[in-house]
């Protein structure tokens, strides 16, 4: 397996990526009982959905200032920095892309002894938002027969996600991701919903860390039409005046 940059415009984060809408955790928002709020701290919110499916379901979302969108991509394109930011995990590797250019990609996580590790082989695609929404939205859609079993890990059976941002008026930005899987092996339920209270959680926080790190400042790439100070001046910026 390759390691590879993914050069993604503002809003491809998480696992982040790109891929269909059979991804995408259709869940409808609204009042409890639909989502509980579980932790509210350090500028994160994480929710737990209710509902009597077999699966876990767990929802986060933060806001922070972003003046600098083109940080965002050159965050998603440091395979190297990821597990400094994505809880839990511990390498990325892409696969082979597939027919239709989705990314196919392999996440590896460590868990806390006794706990086996887990391994995660995802597709992703960027879901086209309507003309008159300022948001982008990645689905996480779950491809476990892409490789042959590996006894180091547990192949997580079940998965699919979303990671959508957008954008706020002041410059600022708003990250909702959302998870909803079946970790597979013999992992308690209560012990399940700590774990992934605690991924989301300091998921975005990292990352809301990482954009704001100097080696990420100032970056510009070509072909993407967000705000940055690193775009040339000579080239219009059709999405927002600078």
């Amino acid at each position: 397996m390759r390691k590879s940059v993914l050069p993604l415009p503002m809003v491809l984060l998480l696992p982040l990526l790109v891929g269909s809408a059979d991804g995408l955790v259709s869940v409808p928002d609204g009042p409890p009982p639909l989502w509980s709020l579980i932790s509210d701290r350090q500028q994160v919110r994480v929710f737990r959905q209710n509902d009597d499916g077999p699966d876990f379901a767990i929802r986060g979302t933060t806001r922070f200032a972003l003046r600098d969108e083109y940080a965002l991509v050159a965050v998603l394109r440091d395979y190297a920095a990821y597990p400094e930011w994505l809880h839990f995990v511990t390498e990325v590797d892409e696969l082979a892309a597939s027919p239709d250019g989705g990314r196919r990609l392999r996440f590896t996580t460590r868990l806390p002894w006794p706990l086996r590790d887990r391994e995660a082989l995802l597709e992703s695609r960027l879901l086209p938002a309507p003309a008159s929404a300022d948001q982008i939205t990645v689905a996480l859609s779950n491809r476990p027969g892409l490789l042959p079993p590996d006894p180091a890990y547990v192949r997580v059976p079940r998965l699919r996600g979303s990671l959508a941002f957008r954008r706020l008026e002041g410059d600022r930005v708003e990250v909702d991701y959302r998870l909803r899987l079946d970790p597979g092996g013999d992992l308690p339920a209560w012990l399940a919903r700590l774990l992934l209270r605690d991924a989301a959680h300091f998921t975005l926080r990292r990352l809301r860390a990482a954009v704001r790190q100097p080696r990420y400042q100032g970056h510009y790439y070509s072909g993407l039409d967000l705000r940055g100070p690193g775009r040339p001046v000579q080239v219009e910026n059709v999405t927002k005046p600078q």
